[in-house]
């Protein structure tokens, strides 16, 4: 090593030391150019958070998600791929909303896993959903059913899902509508 070197190797050492200090957030800088990226920037930023509350509809003592604690923790974050846990009663059934940037937008499928998914003897029924639509914004999406949700369950080929997050209120919302009717809808609040 030269004598330059020497001297320039402390100041580097330092500078990036003290420049490592400083950077405090290590949150990647996601696109933000279109509502449906502003919406993934958003949910990307509540990784680790969870939210608990209960479905406001319907009303229905028998349906499987009424009178019971929900559950959901954005769990996994990367550039393309943020995944929501959603549990019931602690995690006696278990749902992964999976958000994907994907070529064409948006996407959201669900990924089913845990017990009273399906039936003894059947496979899960997993992967349904949708491309978020252009009536979204940086906070709320609307993710009509896609094709492959009519193959695989035609019965929701209807369907529409809609999540929403409100910063002021710590709230996120989780809805289905079919045949433009609710079918299900879920308030949460941030823990």
């Amino acid at each position: 090593m030269n004598k330059l070197t020497y001297l320039l190797l402390p100041i580097l050492l330092i500078t990036v030391a003290c420049g490592g200090e400083a950077q405090t957030d290590l949150t990647p800088e996601l696109p933000r150019d279109t509502p449906q990226e502003a919406f993934f920037a958003n949910v990307f930023s509540l990784c680790g958070e969870t939210f608990a509350g209960e479905s406001t509809f319907p009303d229905d003592p028998d349906h499987d998600l009424v009178d019971t604690e929900l559950m959901a923790t954005v769990s996994t974050c990367t550039e393309e791929l943020i995944e929501v846990d959603f549990l019931r009663d602690g995690g006696t059934w278990h749902a992964t909303w999976v958000l994907e940037m994907r070529e064409n937008g948006l996407h959201l499928y669900h990924d089913h896993i845990g017990e009273n998914v399906y039936e003894e003897g059947e496979a899960p029924l997993t992967g349904y959903g949708g491309y978020a639509d252009e009536r979204g914004n940086e906070y709320q999406q609307y993710f009509p059913a896609d094709d492959y949700t009519a193959e695989i369950l035609p019965e929701a080929a209807t369907n529409v899902w809609m999540m929403q997050y409100d910063p002021e209120e710590g709230t996120f919302e989780y809805s289905l509508e079919r045949h433009q009717e609710p079918r299900f809808r879920a308030v949460l609040t941030k823990l």
